[in-house]
């Protein structure tokens, strides 16, 4: 595979798409591993990496993909709604990556499962200790972002955003749980 002058193509040019039915032969890499991946234009960023993990990767896919510096968006945008054209090369970064934004990525994801657990636990009537609230608040706000692009950051910061409102309502919930002593 050679790269072409100008390659990869300018996320911020105009160009050419194909019809959404249409499919588009891409290039995604993960982790210096290439994968061709077949996708139609249709197809969300949550439908293309959740099709990844059934196929070319082991399990479901907890990352962030992008097309040169651009991020590209994970709240229901078509892949020919965010650009992407057929023989685009992607990258696809994921929690397990060394890079600074796998990094990040992991801190968050971690922060969420913890979240997870604590929900569970509401949820059954057993609420944590504030202080267990508080450090998870902390461990949210200590996500590493050195070294990150303004794009890269903007998507922890919208990931990081979620889990703080999750954890808010949360906080919320357990403090209005009644408290038994014994």
């Amino acid at each position: 595979f050679l790269e072409k002058p100008g390659w990869p193509r300018d996320p911020g040019v105009a160009r050419s798409r194909l019809p959404l039915a249409q499919s588009m032969k891409l290039l995604i890499v993960v982790d210096g591993v290439r994968h061709e991946v077949v996708a139609a234009g249709s197809y969300t960023v949550a439908e293309l990496l959740q099709r990844m993990g059934s196929t070319c990767l082991s399990g479901s896919v907890d990352g962030v993909l992008s097309l040169g510096n651009l991020i590209l968006p994970a709240d229901g945008t078509t892949l020919s709604d965010a650009n992407v054209a057929d023989r685009d090369r992607l990258i696809l970064t994921t929690i397990a990556s060394p890079t600074a934004l796998g990094k990040a990525l992991a801190a968050l994801g971690s922060a969420s499962a913890t979240l997870e657990r604590f929900e569970a636990a509401v949820a059954a009537g057993d609420a944590p200790h504030e202080e267990e609230l508080t450090r998870l608040f902390e461990l949210v706000d200590a996500a590493p972002l050195d070294g990150l692009s303004e794009a890269q950051r903007g998507e922890c910061r919208r990931r990081r955003k979620a889990i703080v409102a999750r954890l808010e309502a949360l906080s919320a919930r357990a403090a209005a749980m009644p408290t038994t002593c014994q």
